[in-house]
């Protein structure tokens, strides 16, 4: 089973959730700050799965997704990009 994390990119806070591929929600929606702690914090609720099974998608909004991209957090998990109509679509 892979587990999807869908994450809304903005200025300051990001938001996100996490879904398995039979449309479970594992994580519920949460905020999480555009810095070094707010990236732990989404580290710290990803780690008790396995990397293997997890995909995180990034909601595409140009630069304000830059600082989460440069933390480890791309190094630890496979992270694609999602153009932002196709994360609404996904929301319905």
């Amino acid at each position: 089973m892979n587990i999807y994390v869908g994450i809304n990119i903005a200025k300051f806070n990001h938001f996100a959730v996490a879904i398995s591929s039979n449309g479970e929600i594992i994580i519920e929606p949460f905020k999480f700050t555009n810095d070094a702690n707010g990236f732990q914090l989404l580290v710290s609720k990803l780690e008790s799965f396995d990397k293997n099974n997890l995909i995180i998608v990034l909601e595409s909004t140009a630069h304000y997704v830059d600082n989460l991209v440069r933390y480890p957090v791309t190094e630890l998990y496979q992270v694609c990009g999602a153009p932002h109509q196709n994360l609404l679509d996904a929301k319905k």
